[in-house]
């Protein structure tokens, strides 16, 4: 972010914008770390900046009350600009670990606004308040730099303040000559964040549930347990944030169920990553040490058509999904890459990298990257989502699953094979059935997918041999060892090696369609299965209904 600094040596400065002091309260302080870490203000205005490392308690010192003020609430440092010049604020945490945030106030416009009051705090979200101008030139508008947690309204000299979601956010009063004042809103809410730092999502209990809006500012933060968010309330998260999943429970003992985010029927998500600032869900641990099932992944449920009714989603996540609105919106995932998830709940019974039940046509999924998941990368249960530019990297069994009636159309889609990591069911490019049984229960499963290139474990090593333990006679030591990544886990339902099969495999009555696209590198091309119980899928084709 780009800060304009007035009468000032930025040079200078900058190299003094953090200066660890420590101390020696702990073994192991963990000193504050800010957002942005040097702060320009008007004088008569205010600026917040978010604290992003450190431990709770914070305090906050300036070292001169005559050119700027500070105060924190939480994670928040409010700061206002009372005269021209420069000073040091020291925040100092809870194990006595400090460090110092560089202000510069910068002298304000003499056609400013006056506000009434510098800071605004909310009592709960959809709480509202006002803030009156005085001063300046009339033609007045105002800002909030985070609508999602609160929206401003204009009328004369009134400015009105609605709180949508917990956290602070600064909001900018301007004339018609473009001077301008600015105040801090704080709004109240449930908690979400626990642990060393507030950065860890959720209490860390098996379930932990989000009723109100929130946002996640950019940070990084440990998620814990399962997390879900429920009707009615919306999870924004910013641009560059980092969520780590864990396989631990709150007091750090090994979980039963890992963790995931949980998108329940009729709440929404709205994760907007950019090019140069995914959002990325990935392991907790070390660089080096990451694996498939680290933790579980990303669900989302919704209320479109399935062929079911009201059906559970798989992965022993306490959720439901489905309904007759295939309009259903469910928010947007843009530019979002999920890593070293797939958490094997029970035998056969995994949590997918990205999982998607009943999800409505009304829900925005473009650039998603799935890499190293401990089952399926992408598996819709039903609904009528559409995607785009979705990459499946690496991962254990099918690359792209439809089931339960799925009629979304996807466009311009990636696979790539490793070719040690298969699963003991055989690994697909695609797996497609209309339910588990193929009976003739509609909606049928008629995806659509177009643009999409899948490249499989042939081909990418000149000793590639389809087998591994289990399928080598006589007994050979097998090349498919999916690098022992479930012989090493300490889930009670370690995820199993296997063998790879088709490129694209189509069953029990499905009827999705393919067109445009190159598959490559598995032992079977196209596979069209008979004799499943119930499977009309050679029918189908045969017939042409898949059209």
């Amino acid at each position: 972010m780009k800060k304009t600094i007035q009468n000032f040596s930025f040079a200078t400065f900058a190299i003094a914008a953090m200066i660890v002091t420590g101390c020696k309260k702990e073994d192991n302080p963990i000193p504050p770390t800010f957002s942005p870490d040097i702060v320009s203000v008007v004088e008569g205005n205010v600026a917040t900046v978010a604290i992003m490392a450190g431990v709770e308690p914070f305090t906050v010192q300036s070292t001169s009350s005559s050119i700027a003020t500070a105060a924190v609430s939480g994670k928040t440092i409010t700061i206002t600009g009372v005269a021209e010049g420069n000073v040091s604020i020291t925040v100092t945490g809870g194990d006595g670990a400090s460090a110092k945030l560089a202000v510069v106030v910068a002298k304000k416009a003499a056609n400013a606004p006056a506000l009434s009051t510098t800071a605004v705090e909310l009592d709960e979200e959809g709480g509202t308040a006002t803030v009156t101008i005085s001063g300046g030139t009339p033609g007045f508008t105002a800002t909030s730099n985070h609508p999602n947690i609160a929206t401003v309204l204009v009328s004369g000299t009134t400015v009105t303040v609605t709180g949508h979601s917990m956290g602070t956010t600064l909001v900018t009063v301007k004339g018609s000559d473009n001077a301008s004042a600015t105040f801090a809103v704080s709004v109240k809410g449930e908690q979400i964040f626990f642990g060393p730092g507030n950065t860890q999502l959720g209490d860390g209990k098996k379930s932990f549930y989000i009723n109100k809006s929130h946002t996640i500012k950019k940070g990084i933060y440990t998620m814990v347990g399962w997390i879900y968010v429920t009707e009615g309330a919306t999870l924004t998260i910013e641009p560059g944030t980092i969520i780590k999943g864990t396989d631990y429970n709150w007091d750090g003992i090994k979980s039963a169920t890992g963790s995931s985010l949980v998108i329940k029927m009729g709440a929404k998500i709205m994760a907007e990553g950019t090019r140069e600032e995914p959002i990325v869900f990935t392991s907790n641990k070390p660089k080096g040490q990451r694996q498939a099932t680290d933790w579980g992944g990303v669900i989302i449920l919704g209320k479109a058509r399935n062929n079911q009714g009201l059906m559970m989603i798989e992965g022993g996540v306490d959720a439901p999904h489905g309904g007759d609105d295939d309009d259903d919106n469910s928010g947007i995932m843009r530019y979002c890459r999920l890593e070293f998830g797939g958490y094997p709940y029970a035998l056969d019974n995994e949590i997918n990298g990205l999982t998607f039940g009943s999800v409505g046509r009304g829900t925005t999924i473009e650039y998603i990257q799935v890499s190293y998941a401990g089952d399926d990368s992408f598996e819709w249960f039903g609904g009528s989502v559409n995607c785009k530019y979705l990459v499946a990297y690496h991962g254990w069994d099918d690359e792209f699953d439809t089931d339960n009636g799925f009629s979304g159309k996807l466009q311009f889609l990636l696979s790539v094979r490793d070719p040690k990591i298969g699963d003991q069911s055989n690994s697909n490019g695609f797996e497609s059935d209309n339910n588990a049984t193929g009976a003739t229960q509609t909606p049928f499963t008629t995806a659509v997918f177009s643009n999409v290139t899948i490249i499989g474990p042939m081909g990418q090593d000149p000793n590639f041999n389809n087998y591994d333990i289990m399928y080598s006679n006589p007994p050979l030591s097998p090349y498919i060892t999916g690098y022992n990544w479930g012989t090493t886990t300490e889930a009670s339902f370690p995820i199993r090696t296997g063998i790879f099969q088709a490129a694209m495999q189509i069953r029990r009555n499905s009827r999705m369609s393919c067109f445009n696209s190159v598959l490559t590198g598995f032992p079977v091309g196209l596979m069209i299965v008979p004799g499943d119980a119930g499977s009309g899928s050679t029918a189908n084709y045969g017939a042409g209904s898949h059209k």
